[in-house]
């Protein structure tokens, strides 16, 4: 083959993958990478309906689909000239939740910390119509646009290791609604809210040094901007319901300011 003939395949972030839950009733975006200039197309076997669009300079593209009322599974297909299938995807309740280690304490507990009942809850936890992906610690002095993960159904082997609060909120949403629930979980022990605020929210306010493309991060989950960069951002744009958010301990010595940095970390983003 020569290389004229050669073409990048579709790729798309780690949030667009098998088992995914789109919300219900809205124009849900789904975004990616192409080829510069190339055209994406892409159909969702719920309606039929084919969208396309063409990848921007840098190969970035994004589209808004229409999701119906809750249901599934559903397939959609995505192509640029490669095509890519998405499959088993469900429509429904999607929520984001966040915060340190209350929020990212997983079922089983920590060591010597156990969650009371937690055994039998993980035990019965098999139910196709709850679904959750996590994202994994990570910091960066510059804003990231994915991460290593996928969309898992809940069962005794992947509820082990999920965040409690999480799961416990999910298994009560789909009790009480009757629907598909999906779960973006983006936690990390020990952080203090001023490193889960954008650079552009933070700077004007923080009176703190922010860090630079290429800083070093000597305490990850204390820098300022450090986890918004490289856990809240590659999932923003995403369509949800709501967030959870369970945080707060380690911003103890400052309530007043914790109070409105909170509204501020709640003011939509300009990428929203």
């Amino acid at each position: 083959l020569s290389m004229g003939n050669l073409q990048a395949e579709i790729r798309l972030p780690s949030l667009f993958s098998d088992n995914m839950v789109l919300q219900q009733q809205t124009d849900a975006a789904i975004w990616g990478w192409a080829e510069a200039g190339a055209k994406v197309m892409l159909k969702t076997s719920w309606d039929g309906l084919q969208y396309e669009t063409r990848s921007d300079n840098d190969g970035k593209w994004k589209i808004k689909v229409k999701t119906p009322v809750a249901g599934g599974p559903y397939q959609i297909k995505i192509s640029d000239g490669h095509e890519r299938t998405i499959s088993n995807v469900l429509i429904g309740e999607v929520w984001l939740c966040s915060g340190q280690s209350n929020m990212e304490m997983p079922m089983k507990g920590y060591l010597g910390q156990p969650v009371l009942g937690s055994n039998q809850a993980i035990l019965k936890s098999k139910n196709i119509n709850i679904r959750f992906i996590t994202v994994p610690r990570g910091s960066a002095a510059e804003i990231q646009d994915d991460f290593e993960g996928s969309w898992l159904q809940a069962e005794p082997a992947t509820v082990v290791d999920f965040s409690a609060t999480a799961y416990y909120y999910a298994r009560l949403l789909n009790e009480i609604l009757d629907v598909p629930v999906g779960l973006i979980d983006v936690s990390y022990g020990g952080s203090c809210i001023e490193t889960w605020m954008s650079s552009e929210t933070s700077e004007p306010y923080l009176g703190v040094g922010i860090p630079k493309p290429g800083d070093s991060l000597k305490v990850p989950n204390r820098t300022p901007t450090a986890l918004f960069n490289s856990m809240l951002s590659p999932v923003i744009g995403f369509t949800i319901r709501g967030a959870i958010w369970y945080q707060g301990e380690t911003n103890y010595m400052n309530p007043d300011e914790y109070t409105r940095l909170c509204l501020l970390y709640t003011s939509p983003s300009p990428r929203d």
